[in-house]
This record gives structure tokens, C-alpha cells and sequence, in this order.
């Protein structure tokens, strides 16, 4: 699985728009949902598969940027995020005057793994 994970983090990683990214989660999801369906993984979402995918030697464990700040951690200058699915939304569309349609969607969320962190110091956190 090296080999496709470096590949996954390099095609990420080459995506210049939300478009673009989009597009790749579109197609990992398609292989993920499968690789459920079949049983060849033991995770049971699409987005734990992704991040099966994406972990190896050096990128271990992956946090929102919030989540890394509680943990006493900062995004290194310069990092970009990996990308999975974000948590269902909701949103109106303006069908007419009296009418809303309301839909859910998923956005893009970003994660970045432990060797894209560095410990906060104390005077950064003054």
C-alpha cells in the first residue's frame, strides 16, 4: 500500500482547485466504498478508509487544525491539508418568494497528520 499512498498524497497534494479535489475524493470514494462492500477493509466509512490510505511511516495521525491547536500543536508554515469529506450539511436553495428547497450536502474538511505539526511554545501561546 506504499506505493498508493504516496501516489494519494502526491494527487492531492497536485490539486490546484476545490474542483479538482473534489473530483479526486469522488473517484477515492468510489474505490473505498467498494473496498467496503467487499470486505477488504476492516474500517466502516469512507472517510476511515481514506485515512487508512493516507496513513504510513511518517504520517501517523490526522487532526482538523483545531483539533491539533487543543492538542498544544501548530500547522507548520506552509503545510497543505489533506482532504476527506466533511460532516453532512444542511443548506436552503431559493426556489421563489415563498418557496426554500432545503438539501444536504458534504464539503471538503482538512486534516493534517503529526509530521505536518510542531509543539505550540509558550511564548507563541502568550
Amino acid at each position: 500500500m506504499t506505493t498508493t499512498t504516496q501516489t494519494i498524497h502526491q494527487a492531492m497534494q497536485n490539486c490546484n482547485s476545490k474542483d479538482e479535489k473534489k473530483q479526486l475524493l469522488k473517484s477515492l470514494s468510489i474505490q473505498a466504498k467498494e473496498a467496503i462492500e467487499l470486505g477488504t477493509t476492516e474500517e466502516a466509512t469512507v472517510n476511515s478508509v481514506l485515512i487508512s490510505w493516507l496513513t504510513n511511516e511518517e504520517h501517523q495521525e490526522f487532526n482538523g487544525f483545531w483539533e491539533w491547536k487543543k492538542k498544544g500543536f501548530k500547522v507548520k508554515k506552509g503545510e497543505q491539508g489533506f482532504f476527506v469529506w466533511s460532516k453532512k450539511m444542511k443548506s436552503k436553495d431559493k426556489q421563489s418568494e415563498d418557496e426554500d428547497k432545503e438539501y444536504t450536502f458534504y464539503s471538503l474538511a482538512y486534516l493534517f497528520s503529526n509530521a505536518q505539526v510542531e509543539p505550540i511554545t509558550p511564548k507563541e501561546n502568550a
